[in-house]
């Protein structure tokens, strides 16, 4: 039943009560009411729109009395297109003239009461609006069917607030079944939909491999009547997609007890394909010592996402020895499709010694920081049930793959991929910190094991080994594996196998798939406190007795370059949700969006993100996104190294996926949305502590959940300054609080354009520590000190991301999010309107050492922005303008232009110029679209232009050259640029 209608319903069948109880002997109409009944108010909306031709949109009204409304149209005449009693709105194929028109709802119970809404008819497309088209691609462009595909799609305020009403269709028309979920609503009555998660099958067969669909409104919500089945019971979780059905034990979790397809042809999923008695699932062993994940209850098995199309399974705990000593924890994710065969299994270890256990001394807390945990291996074992059929088994190889066909008794194929290079301890690119000293936390002294391999480095290789007899290849694997035999075939294939080196693929006669994690070939694994790793493999459980070599390939394309869902650039524009951003094309070539003085200054500007994007992606192939992982802990691949002299680790610094995403939501450009989701996982897993560990500052606010023992939590802190032996795994500078390189704000928009889940996990982490750590330094009640006026502005700013982010990606969940950004929200306007000597009127962001850098208070306006359309609040508007007013003006002791000449927008760091940062300055550009929106005043036009026009020389490449581009050095030139050419918009 609709909405609209049962509200309607709802208030007849009151009325009809009421009067029935007048006539039991009640008091007659109106008495007792105490005076006439307030008069009725109707809202409609949304209020003014414009409306592409021959489509529908949906309008909404309510009525004070709750009695409904009435729908009209004026003019009231076909050209003008028609809407129906529900408010559902149909435009006409042709534009009339003139083209604007009113909506009008009118209250059933008194006429003269109504609302309008104004209407402008266009014949383009109207961005922000239904339907919401969008392409689906991998980077690569393989082609496939039923391509299991996830995309978060944001929308617009007030177009859309029930999600049973959506539809995903070809951009013909016809609907396609699909799944969705609202992740994220506006903070608008009634709450509109913000980003909504969508699951379908995608086809890719096309040319390109490129679908295209759209989103509309004219469709009643997730799809029914598919084959996905989950029951779960008391002790079990049941998923049954129609191919294959597994169960996962609640209560004994070793990824599964069982799994079904149909080998006999008997029409259903119900003959196991594993030899359950041996399934232990993923086991971590040192020495002769197992640690099993069925030795102790799991934390927790759930299903965290269910419906038509998709199911996630998560499961946590910890490997146990039969001795009852546990080794690393972990996360499980596991997810099928409906109608397919495959499962994915995305699995995290964690370091999780010590956490929560409060460290008396400075020595006692280094010694926490510097404990780690070692294995031999890790494998994740399925053994198989091939029905006494011997095993036929390809290992997928380059150039040519390796095959063992109808393997006898104690016969084997592995593929193990390591690196060979020459072990270099002294490597001047990997320097080693000072030996281990109780009580300073700077980490293990352990030698580094080897450089870090090129992307091409041809000691980047792998070993077939054939029951003994063995080949040496110096390439890369793609990582996958087939075996079959008995009527059943199994596919695995793993993510990123040879960057993340060492791995190991192996197939024995008795049936046991094996997929080193870590494999018992390579030296210890050493995994410090609080570091995690994640690894993603798909799983394919199929009929069949011979080589499949198409499976075994759409398998490996799909979990090492997934479908993504790409949205008009225009579309993210006209949403605001990434904030109020220019548009250009994937190329960085269109500059029809910008006013047209100011198109060659952007298009120079553009063209050096071009230029840099590649010397990121391409050009540094041994120190990004794109390059190797490390041999010794499998933890560099997504960041980037600094290049002689400057030598060490970026760790993210200033934001890099940050900047990928902005520039990603300004273009459309694959490449920057891959160069944000490898940094994010990067990120993820060993830049943030997962564990409450080291020096713990005292507090002791009373229901924080971020606060234990009198102590605030340090988990979710962001790692800085690494120990270059494992990155930065073994250096934490003993707990002191690093609220000045918080980061992770990224890793929202991360789950919502991406739906992984793990993203939101880690957010939620950092959201901890800003709960824990940060408001400490901030309170002064419970064992806090106020630090607002005198902290770095980067404190502020760090943590106004964090809390908005996690209030955009969680808000609906956790009621806290909004509260949180209120309080930091506060801070910031405390520092600004407190009057200083720098600051004699109250509008800037001195503190009383003046310790402020003009492209740090542009991080802070960055900040700010991002809130301000998160919160839909435009008082934040009159905060980055009077921010802005005084950056520009003499208070705050920044020289106003380059030198020689003062040039009005453009800075330099010191009064009188006698310092100019150059390129970073770029980050103060943040805040022109906010001062501009405030204001309404074109100096900031001009401002923006002066800006680009200046800075872009100081980061022309070549000034720059390649070693100059890192990950730090990109986003502070780079990541306030979507802001900064909103300025300068038509």
């Amino acid at each position: 039943m609709k909405a609209s209608n049962f509200l309607c319903l709802s208030a007849l069948l009151v009325s009809v009560l009421a009067m029935s109880a007048c006539g039991g002997g009640g008091a007659p109409p109106g008495a007792g009411s105490g005076g006439p009944p307030a008069p009725v108010v109707v809202a409609v909306s949304p209020k003014a729109l414009s409306i592409s031709l021959n489509t529908q949109r949906q309008f909404t009204a309510t009525a004070s009395d709750g009695l409904g409304v009435t729908w009209s149209m004026n003019p009231n005449s076909a050209p003008y297109g028609s809407i129906d009693f529900l408010g559902l709105y149909t435009a006409p194929t042709t534009l009339p003239s003139p083209a604007v028109f009113t909506i009008t709802a009118t209250s059933q119970s008194d006429p003269t009461k109504f609302d309008t809404a104004t209407v402008t008819l266009v014949a383009g497309p109207v961005y922000g609006a239904f339907p919401v088209k969008f392409d689906v691609k991998s980077r690569g462009g393989w082609q496939g069917t039923s391509v299991p595909t996830t995309l978060g799609i944001p929308l617009a305020r007030n177009i859309q607030t029930d999600v049973n009403q959506l539809d995903l269709q070809l951009q013909s028309g016809a609907s396609v079944p699909a799944q969705f979920r609202v992740t994220s609503r506006w903070p608008t009555t009634p709450a509109s939909i913000r980003w909504v998660m969508v699951d379908f099958l995608a086809d890719l067969s096309g040319a390109g491999g490129v679908g295209k669909y759209q989103l509309n409104n004219t469709g009643t919500g997730s799809a029914t009547g598919t084959n996905l089945n989950v029951t779960s019971g008391a002790s079990t979780i049941v998923v049954n997609t129609g191919q294959v059905e597994f169960t996962v034990n609640k209560n004994s979790f070793r990824l599964f007890d069982s799994v079904k397809i149909d080998r006999d042809l008997g029409g259903t999923p119900n003959d196991e394909c594993l030899n359950t008695a041996a399934a232990e699932g993923i086991i971590v062993s040192e020495g002769a010592t197992d640690y099993l994940m069925d030795q102790i209850a799991p934390t927790r098995v759930v299903v965290e996402e269910q419906g038509p199309i998709r199911v996630t399974i998560v499961a946590e705990g910890v490997h146990r020895s039969s001795l009852a000593v546990d080794k690393l924890n972990y996360v499980v994710r596991i997810t099928a499709y409906n109608d397919l065969p495959m499962i994915r299994v995305q699995y995290s270890f964690k370091n999780m010694a010590g956490n929560g256990v409060a460290a008396a001394t400075p020595s006692a807390a280094a010694a926490q920081l510097a404990q780690y945990e070692t294995a031999d291996s890790i494998n994740m074992d399925l053994p198989l049930d091939f029905a006494a059929v011997p095993v036929s088994v390809y290992i997928g190889g380059n150039p040519t793959d390796h095959a063992h066909g109808a393997m006898s008794a104690g016969q084997y194929l592995s593929l193990y991929q390591d690196y060979t290079g020459t072990y270099d301890p002294t490597d001047a690119e990997n320097p080693q910190p000072a030996g281990y000293n109780s009580g300073t936390g700077d980490g293990s002294s352990d030698p580094l094991l080897n450089t870090w391999p090129l992307q091409n480095d041809t000691s980047i290789t792998y070993v077939a080994d054939d029951s003994g007899t063995t080949s040496n290849v110096s390439t890369h694997a793609p990582g996958w594996m087939q075996m079959y035999g008995g009527n059943l075939r199994v596919t695995v294939a793993m993510q990123e196998f040879w960057q993340l080196h060492p791995k190991e693929l192996r197939a024995q006669a008795d049936g046991l798939m094996r997929v080193g994690i870590w494999p018992a070939q390579a030296g210890q694994l050493q995994v410090f406190a609080g570091a995690m790793k994640t690894h993603d493999l798909v799983l394919n459980f199929a009929r069949g007795s011979s080589y499949d070599q198409a499976t075994a390939t759409s398998r490996q394309s799909f979990i090492n370059d997934p479908p993504r869902g790409y949205c008009d650039p225009k579309h993210y524009a006209a949403c605001l949700v990434f904030g109020d951003i220019a548009t250009t094309n994937s190329t960085f070539s269109d500059v029809s969006a910008f006013r047209a003085s100011s198109q060659a200054f952007a298009a120079a500007y553009m063209n050096e993100m071009l230029d840099h994007e590649g010397d990121i992606l391409y050009d540094r192939t041994d120190g990004n996104g794109t390059a190797t992982g490390h041999e010794y802990g499998m933890w560099h691949f997504g960041d980037s190294k600094h290049d002689t002299p400057v030598l060490g680790w970026e760790n993210g610094d200033w934001g890099i996926s940050h900047a990928a995403l902005q520039w990603y939501a300004m273009s459309g450009n694959s490449e920057l949305l891959y160069l944000a989701e490898v940094t994010s996982r990067h990120f993820r897993d060993v830049v943030v502590q997962h564990s409450d560990i080291g020096t713990r500052f005292n507090y002791t606010e009373s229901g924080n959940p971020a606060v234990s023992g009198g102590k605030a939590s340090q988990l979710g802190k962001t790692r800085y300054t690494p120990n270059n032996k494992q990155h930065d795994l073994g250096n934490y500078h003993l707990g002191e609080n690093h609220l000045d390189v918080f980061r992770g704000a990224f890793l929202a928009k991360h789950y919502l354009l991406t739906g992984d889940a793990l993203s939101l996990d880690v957010l939620k982490e950092c959201y901890t520590y800003l709960r824990g750590t940060w408001k400490r330094f901030f309170d002064s009640g419970n064992g806090g000190t106020d630090s607002t006026m005198t902290c770095p502005t980067t404190w502020l700013s760090n943590a106004l991301m964090i809390a908005a982010a996690y209030e955009e990606a969680n808000g609906l969940a956790d009621g806290s999010a909004a509260t949180m950004t209120s309080y930091v929200l506060t801070a910031v306007r405390t520092r600004q309107s407190t009057v200083t000597t720098r600051d004699p009127n109250g509008v800037g962001f001195a503190d009383n050492g003046g310790n402020f850098i003009a492209w740090q208070v542009g991080h802070l306006m960055e900040a700010l922005e991002y809130t301000r359309w998160v919160r839909n609040d435009s008082t934040v508007d009159l905060n980055i303008e009077n921010g802005m007013n005084w950056l520009l003006g003499t208070n705050a002791q920044v020289y106003l232009g380059n030198p020689p000449t003062s040039t009005f927008g453009a800075f330099a760091e010191m009064p009188g110029g006698s310092t100019d940062f150059g390129g970073p300055n770029l980050l103060i550009g943040a805040g022109y679209v906010g001062a501009l929106r405030s204001s309404g005043s074109a100096n900031w036009k001009s401002a923006a232009d002066n800006l680009i026009d200046l800075q872009t020389t100081n980061i022309n490449d070549t000034v720059i050259g390649d070693d100059a581009i890192r990950y730090s050095s990109f986003a502070q030139f780079f990541r306030a640029g979507p802001l900064l050419l909103a300025t300068i918009k038509n």
